[in-house]
């Protein structure tokens, strides 16, 4: 990457090169010199630069610069060094032992970075280094905001825990689930009632205190199985509960003092407005505290009276969802097959009706299981992934959805990439796929690569086999 110490002290400039670059290039390694040192290395690391080299610590330990992972010192300036490197133990005496010293904070840094990133946990890294120097805030801000289908592409769909901060309103999994939301979910068809719920601590929801309580009072509708429950969450905006075992609805945490901030609660608006145009309902309940409540401009029976888990609150809520008494009867297992319905539109976006004609849906939410009209299992929910994992004929029934081409063999174990001819460019890693030869599925897996790396890389797992064609 030429010039780029100049391009990395402008933001906007050096996020358009590698965003730039890597386009061109794809997913070949990319080098940027003379720009590495403990502070920028997680931030340079997110944006896709691969190689680093030692140029500006040997240049800035001639100028006497201390280095730890969060700041750059004057050695002069030291009282005492925040390190126990062999250096710092028998005191830096000259710019050798200050270039060693650096070089283990280099190296400590890249460790820290690597787990970081097989943790999938680099997004959150990345984002604590932000109070030590406001470019890199800036760097994530235009990233978010002005390339978010440059970074989407290298968000899996599944992962550990969101630690969630003013960044992830626009992150890219967390606005990922906000457009699959309104683009490719649809609500259960035989929903006709919907209850607006505020989010909990506890993830899944259905497992806290305060969803327990909200279920009981739920329950004291006969018809329970023709209300659909969403709660209202940031930086989420909403989560159908049939989708709360999803990444990232069940993976994240947030601070909750009761303040919403401006852009919370336009998101929210917006998002809620957006979904209510695609998925109509007979009736709305709002049962969410008034600091969020009185910024939505819906036509609903209002519930929460002081506290959502207030006595008064839970009976009015408990009163309220009666209106469904009189409704068209939905039974507990029409109602699991519409679930199973919504959830696979969430996760593979059409052809679902298809693969569906003919199935019954078993099991309780949400260990749902689908079977054909034979009694052969096509999918079962995973809890770990968030998503329904398929057999063999269920890989075959889905069809060319989520697809992958490779050369003529039977995979076992794994696919490498090497034998992938093509995919669908909808594929993130941690994905279902169905791996077909021509026009004979051979395998359905998981994704280790998204689709474009894939295609373009010669060497490593691209999918986990879990069944085949025997």
């Amino acid at each position: 990457m030429a010039n780029a110490k100049e391009l990395f002290s402008n933001p906007r400039e050096f996020v358009s090169a590698i965003v730039e670059i890597r386009n061109k290039i794809g997913y070949k390694l990319l080098y940027a010199p003379a720009i590495a040192n403990p502070l920028n290395m997680a931030i340079l690391s997110y944006c896709g630069i691969d190689l680093f080299d030692s140029l500006d610590i040997i240049l800035k330990s001639r100028k006497g610069v201390y280095f730890t992972s969060e700041k750059e010192y004057k050695l002069d300036e030291l009282e005492g060094y925040p390190c126990n490197c062999e250096y710092c133990k028998k005191g830096i005496d000259d710019f050798e032992d200050l270039l060693f010293h650096n070089y283990e904070v280099m190296r400590n840094e890249l460790i820290k970075i690597r787990n970081a990133i097989k943790r999938r946990e680099l997004r959150e890294y990345v984002e604590a280094k932000t109070h030590f120097n406001p470019n890199f805030a800036s760097i994530i801000r235009i990233l978010d905001m002005k390339y978010y289908d440059y970074q989407e592409k290298n968000y899996a769909v599944i992962g550990n825990k969101i630690i969630a901060s003013p960044y992830s309103l626009y992150r890219p999994d967390i606005r990922r689930f906000r457009e699959r939301i309104l683009n490719r979910y649809e609500k259960p068809r035989n929903a006709k009632v919907l209850v607006l719920l505020p989010c909990s601590a506890k993830k899944p929801y259905s497992t806290s205190k305060s969803h327990k309580l909200f279920n009981r009072a739920i329950a004291n509708s006969i018809n329970r199985y023709t209300i659909h429950e969403v709660i209202v969450t940031s930086p989420l905006g909403l989560v159908p509960r049939e989708l709360e075992c999803t990444y990232a609805a069940a993976h994240y945490d947030i601070s909750v003092i009761g303040y919403w901030d401006k852009e919370e609660i336009e998101m929210i608006r917006n998002t809620l407005s957006d979904y209510l145009e695609r998925n109509k309902y007979d009736l709305i309940i709002n049962h969410l505290p008034k600091e969020l409540s009185n910024h939505l401009d819906i036509d609903a029976i209002n519930t929460c009276k002081e506290h959502p888990t207030s006595d008064a609150s839970l009976e009015a809520l408990a009163e309220a969802v009666k209106e469904a008494d009189d409704m068209e009867k939905v039974k507990h297992t029409e109602r699991r097959f519409e679930n199973a319905r919504s959830i696979l539109l969430y996760q593979f976006g059409k052809n679902i009706d298809n693969f569906l004609k003919n199935c019954k849906v078993k099991g309780k939410f949400p260990d749902y299981k689908i079977y054909d009209e034979n009694d052969k299992q096509l999918a079962s929910f995973s809890m770990k992934r968030g998503l329904f994992s398929l057999t063999y004929p269920g890989g075959k029934k889905l069809g060319r959805n989520y697809w992958v081409e490779i050369e003529d063999f039977t995979p076992k174990g794994s696919v490498f990439a090497v034998g992938i001819e093509d995919a669908d460019e909808r594929i993130r890693i941690g994905d279902e796929v169905v791996i077909f030869h021509n026009d004979e599925v051979r395998a359905v897996g998981v994704a280790k690569m998204n689709a474009y790396e894939m295609k373009e890389s010669k060497a490593g797992e691209a999918i986990k086999v879990r069944h085949y064609k025997s």
